[in-house]
């Protein structure tokens, strides 16, 4: 890696384009990528590695600091780096004491599209990586499709609004950007220029737009934008699909529960939806 470039972070939650956006990053910088694993362990277990691009971070602020910015009680002025360092000693050393540069976009989408894709997600199609998605897939096929939306809606959404939350503040702040999945479909050169440019990954305009192109929903799916298939990872590509899905007990539900994070991420400006 070149330490002298700034280490990359997106940051984001599940269903939020992250596997599309990993896509692009990992042609836009092939050398400096680094491969997420099952439960974080490039980032929780394994040493940050500076200058390199770290895709589908999906932890909230504190995590992260705690993370990149760990308290060690070692001396930085006698210290000396060794190889055989915890990782923990490893980021100290790195982002404390170097203060070597990072840079962070946070991608955020509607937390009610959010809910709908998680659901066929872990019903249908998303690969069984660990037990927790696979005792999800048992219980969500044995309830109704309400019970099912409400299971997903107490047991995993939690975390995606507490990563979107706690976010928002240091995007308002001007130390990161906000980037919404939904502008992202609208606007893909625009918004991965954007990305690029901010987090100073050196390529073409030409080439960049090239990934993208390629990486686009019909070009990987060989669908239209809105054409469904509930077995595929890229279930549909479109934003406001809970319109189809949400019922009045459920949109009443989610009002009560996160009704104030759509209006602080300016999905609404009220509860009048």
């Amino acid at each position: 890696m070149v330490e002298t470039l700034p280490t990359v972070f997106h940051i984001t939650h599940y269903k939020a384009g992250s596997q599309w956006i990993l896509q692009v990053l990992q042609e836009c910088a092939p050398e400096r990528y680094v491969q997420p694993h099952v439960l974080l362990e490039q980032f929780y277990r394994d040493p940050i590695i500076p200058g390199g691009v770290y895709p589908t971070v999906y932890v909230p602020y504190q995590k992260f600091q705690d993370t990149m910015f760990p308290k060690v009680d070692l001396d930085a002025a006698t210290y000396q780096y060794s190889d055989k360092d915890e990782s923990s000693v490893k980021n100290w050393y790195n982002f404390t004491v170097k203060k070597a540069p990072f840079k962070t976009f946070v991608v955020i989408r509607d937390l009610r599209d959010t809910l709908v894709s998680l659901y066929f997600s872990i019903k249908v199609s998303h690969a069984e990586l660990s037990d927790q998605i696979s005792k999800g897939r048992v219980e969500l096929n044995e309830m109704s499709f309400e019970d099912g939306f409400l299971w997903v809606l107490k047991q995993r959404t939690p975390v995606q609004a507490r990563i979107q939350s706690s976010w928002l503040p240091i995007c308002q702040s001007g130390e990161s950007i906000l980037m919404r999945y939904e502008d992202m479909l609208a606007d893909e050169v625009g918004q991965f220029e954007k990305i690029v440019e901010h987090c100073e990954i050196n390529i073409s305009r030409f080439r960049l737009h090239q990934i993208i192109k390629s990486n686009s929903f019909a070009n990987r799916t060989g669908r239209k934008p809105g054409q469904e298939d509930v077995s595929s990872h890229y279930r549909k590509g479109i934003s406001g699909d809970w319109k189809n899905h949400f019922t009045e007990p459920l949109k009443a539900f989610f009002k009560r529960r996160y009704g104030q994070v759509l209006i602080d991420t300016g999905y609404e400006k009220d509860l009048n939806w």
